[in-house]
């Protein structure tokens, strides 16, 4: 009787409730979707499914939503069904659990659990638990309401939760689910870095890891000017050699180019810098011929004397060929530093000025001493820049001063002066482009002791470089021996083994045209000046040449002939105004350059290059012609020419050359007033112009004839 109402209590259940079942389920679905979307929530309905077993879960139902004139009580139930078919005995028990609220209406909450055995046939029972489906938790209340009506429910008393709290609650909660999440996202990463980085290390060897984590220290810049190399064998059959050059410096490798040559001396003139590390004291040069090593050279850096040039002529290990090359350890920022300039040179400034007194003349080679400090510049374009100054063949660095455009470098630089007509060379480079911001050139015997500020000029030395008025501070100071610098001019000047020939080029090209251009013209005005003594342009002029003439002939000796080298000392001496005459100049050759059209500038280019074309000539016609006239090409004019010579080396041997020279300056004076029509012309040019030169000769050569069978016939 038990199973039979229960069965019957049942399909009441299903009866009433069962086709209105999914609209209020569908219907709540969509209400809650709309306001947990404003609150910006997860999802917060559970799903219940059904799996091949027929248990389902139980649906938690965790939000209630109402009107706000309702109030709100949950009760949960738990229904259990065991259902069996067939001759079997079937149980069905209900055993519910409620949780009441005081004071407010029950709202039950239903979890059905069914165990059934056997499958259910019944469709209407499968489709209630068949169907995976979002249910509210009202519309399940709603069907407890209807089904049962027990009034024997014992109320309790909860604290009571709004709508609002609630959905704070899973906010939170989806809020740490997403950080646990990334949390153990964070931690995956973390160990795969991991692994590898033990793979990495289980792969390395213990020195490898130190050089690794180890960060080095740059202590100075090496730089190697490679000069060349000498010694090799001359080759009978004419194979070239491809020789070059490696040359490393810790794990830092320079290259050479590579020179084709049969030639025993092979010239690189190249300049490679390194950065000097720590515990990196090893250079090493390796020459090679193609793919043939031809000898090795090393040298330890931590012997040799830093801010200084040292030249290295050494043979190769194992061979004879020699290597020639510069070596500086330079760019050191706690040597010869500003700031402790005094500490280190108390007394020594007044020893090297009594070293180099002149009446000191033990050695002659050290002519004197230079002093430079270079304290810093300011304008510049480059933001990382350092300092080179280059001295004959030395070439030392400062310290880089990164990230501004002000460098203060406070460095200290000494110079042995070898040669006091030598020209201190300062370069400002930008390390981190690689180009050259400015230079300046200043001639030792223009330096001026004490601070002074120098513009900066650009790669060609003719304008002012780029910047905020580029400029650089130093101060200098010289100290030489008169007399052993005076013998040293007299001797070789010392070779700048870095100067190699100028390649051909238009612009310098033209520059030297120009050049020549000029030094011309001052000979031929010269000329000109002489020429018009004799031309009696102008009487006054003239008439005092003749007197000065005859005098200088009469009282001549021996000795005066060098006097005459002084005129032109005389002449071009100094003037008070002379260096502003010459910038002056400089100006208006500015202005003519930039006024002048391109089309001008061709013209000129190609009036100077016919000039020395025809110049060129000429001087290749009169040297020729003499030639010819000493192996009797024309044997008449030589025989003449022989002649005349024999005359005047008797006249010469009969006559005082003070008479002759009297005679010969009169004749020159006077023969514009004996014939004012005369040409003006050189007799000894007019002999020479009567000899043809070699292109002459060639033209008259005659050419044979072919034989001719009838030589009488015409």
């Amino acid at each position: 009787m038990e199973i039979d109402k229960d069965g019957k209590k049942e399909n009441s259940i299903r009866s009433r409730h069962i086709s209105k079942l999914h609209e209020r389920v569908q219907t709540k679905y969509c209400e809650m979707q709309k306001k947990l979307e404003k609150a910006k929530s997860a999802d917060l309905l559970a799903c219940v499914k059904d799996d091949h077993n027929t248990k389902l879960a139980p649906l938690n139902a965790n939000l209630l939503q109402e009107d706000k004139s309702h109030n709100f009580m949950a009760t949960q139930k738990t229904v259990k069904l065991d259902d069996a078919r067939g001759n079997d005995s079937t149980s069905r028990e209900i055993v519910y659990e409620e949780a009441t609220i005081s004071g407010r209406n029950i709202v039950p909450i239903v979890n059905l659990t069914i165990n059934d055995d056997n499958n259910i046939q019944n469709s209407e029972n499968a489709f209630l638990f068949d169907m995976s489906f979002k249910g509210s938790l009202e519309s399940l209340a709603e069907v407890k309401d209807d089904a049962l009506s027990d009034d024997s429910i014992e109320p309790s008393s909860p604290a009571p939760k709004s709508i609002r709290s609630r959905i704070r609650l899973r906010i939170r909660e989806a809020r740490k689910r997403r950080e646990e999440k990334e949390k153990n996202d964070k931690n995956k990463r973390r160990n795969s870095y991991s692994n590898v980085e033990k793979l990495i290390l289980s792969n390395t060897t213990k020195k490898d890891v130190t050089t690794r984590v180890t960060k080095k220290t740059k202590i100075a810049t090496v730089t190697v000017a490679l000069i060349e190399v000498a010694g090799f064998n001359v080759l009978e059959v004419e194979k070239p050699r491809y020789i070059g050059c490696r040359i490393r410096l810790g794990s830092e490798k320079r290259k050479s180019k590579m020179i084709k040559t049969n030639d025993p001396k092979v010239m690189f003139q190249e300049l490679h810098n390194f950065n000097l590390y720590e515990d990196e004291h090893i250079l090493e040069i390796v020459v090679w011929d193609k793919d043939v090593k031809v000898g090795r050279h090393t040298i330890d850096l931590s012997r040799i004397e830093k801010e200084k040039t040292k030249k290295v002529q050494v043979p190769l290990d194992d061979s004879e060929i020699r290597i020639f090359y510069l070596l500086t350890i330079s760019g050191i920022s706690d040597i010869n530093t500003l700031y402790n300039m005094y500490e280190n040179e108390g007394g020594e400034a007044k020893n090297l000025r009594r070293k180099y007194k002149w009446y000191r003349l033990c050695d002659t080679a050290d002519v004197g001493w230079l002093n430079v400090i270079v304290y810093g510049a300011k304008g510049l374009t480059g933001n990382d820049c350092y300092c080179i100054l280059s001295f004959n063949n030395e070439r030392v660095f400062t310290a880089t001063d990164n990230k501004t455009n002000a460098p203060s470098w406070m460095k200290v630089f000494h110079f042995q002066v070898t040669d006091i007509t030598s020209i201190l060379e300062i370069t400002v480079y930008d390390e981190k482009k690689g180009e050259e911001v400015g230079n300046i050139s200043i001639p030792l015997l223009n330096i001026e002791p004490g601070k002074k500020w120098y513009a900066l000029k650009e790669s060609t030395q003719r304008e002012r470089a780029r910047g905020n008025n580029p400029r650089i501070l130093l101060e200098m100071e010289v100290s030489w021996n008169l007399i052993k610098a005076s013998l040293k001019v007299l001797t070789p000047k010392e070779v700048n083994v870095m100067e190699s020939e100028e390649k051909l080029d238009r612009h310098l090209l033209a520059r030297n045209i120009a050049r020549g251009r000029v030094v011309m013209m001052w000979v031929v005005d010269a000329f000109q000046i002489i020429k018009s003594c004799f031309e009696w342009q102008s009487r006054k002029a003239n008439i005092i040449s003749l007197i000065c003439w005859l005098l200088f002939c009469y009282f001549f000796k021996t000795w005066m002939l060098p006097l005459l080298l002084l005129l032109p000392f005389f002449i071009y001496r100094p003037r008070a105004n002379g260096k502003k005459q010459l910038t002056k100049e400089e100006e208006n050759f500015q202005k003519e350059k930039e006024e002048k059209s391109l089309r001008q500038r061709i013209q000129d280019f190609q009036e100077t290059i016919q000039t020395i074309q025809n110049f060129v000539g000429k001087v290749a016609s009169l040297g020729e012609s003499i030639k010819n006239l000493y192996n009797f090409s024309v044997p008449f004019v030589s025989f003449l020419a022989i002649v005349l010579i024999s005359i005047i080396a008797c006249i010469m041997f009969l006559i005082p050359l003070q008479y002759i020279l009297m005679v010969w300056g009169i004749h020159k004076f006077t023969r514009k007033i004996l014939k004012p029509n005369r040409v003006p012309h050189s007799e000894i040019l007019d002999l020479l112009s009567r000899v043809p030169d070699d292109i002459t000769l060639i033209n008259c050569q005659e050419i044979p004839l072919e034989e001719i069978s009838d030589d009488n016939e015409f």
